[in-house]
C-alpha cells in the first residue's frame, strides 16, 4: 500500500471519496437541522482562545477586503474590525442565528451532511472560513472539494478548531484522535480533496485560562486554538 493511500485509510477512507461509514457515525445520527434548530446564541471557546481566533484571522487572512464565506456558519463570523469584506456570506443551520450576525451580506441555510454541493458560483469567494465546525462533517472530502470550486484561484481556505465540541454530533474518528491527529486529519481531507497547495498550520495553546471563566479554578488552561490552512491552486480541479 503506499503511503498516500495508507494515509487516506488512517483518516477514515478506503479512497478519496468513499468514506469507511463506522469512522463517520456520531453518538447522535438524528438528523442535524433537529439538532441545531434549537437556537444557542453561545461561544464554543473561552475569551482568551476567541481573542486568539480573531488574530489568527487577521494574520491569515492575504485579502481583507476580499469576497469571504463563512461555512458552517452561526451568529458571530469572528471577523476582526478592522477586516472589511467586500461581501460575507454564511451557510449554517439555524435561520435566526444567521439572521443575527452582523456581518453577513446574504445567509444560506443547509445542511451539508445532507448535501455538501454549495449553491454557489465557482471561482467566487477570496477566502472560505470553517470555525470550529469540522468535526461535525460526516465526507469532509466532499465538502473540501466544493470548497476548492468556490474558491478563486490562489484563494485561501482557513479551518480552526480546538478540543471543545458537542460531543453527540462529532463524528467517531474526531473522537477518538489526539490534538495532533485531528491536524493531520484536517491536512489528509485537504490533499485528497485535489484542489490546495501544501496546507500550513498555526497552533495557540497554553494561554491562562480568563479569570472570571468557571474553569479557571480548576487550573486548566485556555481552550487550545489550531488553524490549518491552504491555498487553492491556480489550476485545480473545479
Amino acid at each position: 500500500m503506499n503511503r498516500s493511500l495508507l494515509s487516506l485509510r488512517h483518516a477514515g477512507y478506503d479512497h478519496p471519496c468513499a468514506p469507511i461509514p463506522q469512522e463517520f457515525t456520531r453518538l447522535d445520527e438524528q438528523d442535524d437541522s433537529l439538532f441545531y434548530e434549537r437556537d444557542r446564541f453561545v461561544q464554543h471557546l473561552d475569551s482568551t482562545a476567541l481573542e486568539a481566533v480573531e488574530k489568527i484571522i487577521k494574520a491569515l487572512t492575504p485579502s481583507p477586503g476580499g469576497r469571504m464565506l463563512d461555512l458552517m456558519a452561526s451568529w458571530d463570523s469572528h471577523i476582526p474590525p478592522d477586516i472589511k469584506p467586500d461581501h460575507m456570506a454564511g451557510l449554517g443551520l439555524n435561520p435566526r442565528e444567521l439572521a443575527q450576525n452582523p456581518i453577513l451580506d446574504s445567509r444560506l441555510v443547509q445542511d451539508l451532511n445532507q448535501n455538501p454541493v454549495l449553491p454557489l458560483d465557482s471561482a467566487s469567494f477570496d477566502q472560505v472560513n470553517n470555525i470550529v465546525s469540522v468535526e461535525y462533517l460526516t465526507d469532509p472530502i466532499a465538502v473540501f472539494k466544493e470548497v476548492g470550486r468556490v474558491l478563486k484561484p490562489g484563494g485561501r481556505f482557513l479551518i480552526i478548531f480546538s478540543n471543545r465540541f458537542f460531543e453527540p454530533k462529532v463524528t467517531a474518528i474526531w473522537r477518538r484522535s489526539s490534538e495532533s491527529q485531528r491536524i493531520a486529519l484536517v491536512e489528509t481531507w485537504l490533499a485528497a480533496s485535489e484542489a490546495f497547495n501544501k496546507p500550513s498550520e498555526f497552533i495557540v495553546s497554553g494561554l491562562p485560562r480568563p479569570a472570571d471563566d468557571k474553569y479557571t479554578r480548576f487550573g486548566i488552561p485556555s481552550d487550545p486554538v489550531f488553524a490549518v490552512y491552504a491555498d487553492k491552486m491556480q489550476e485545480a480541479v473545479s
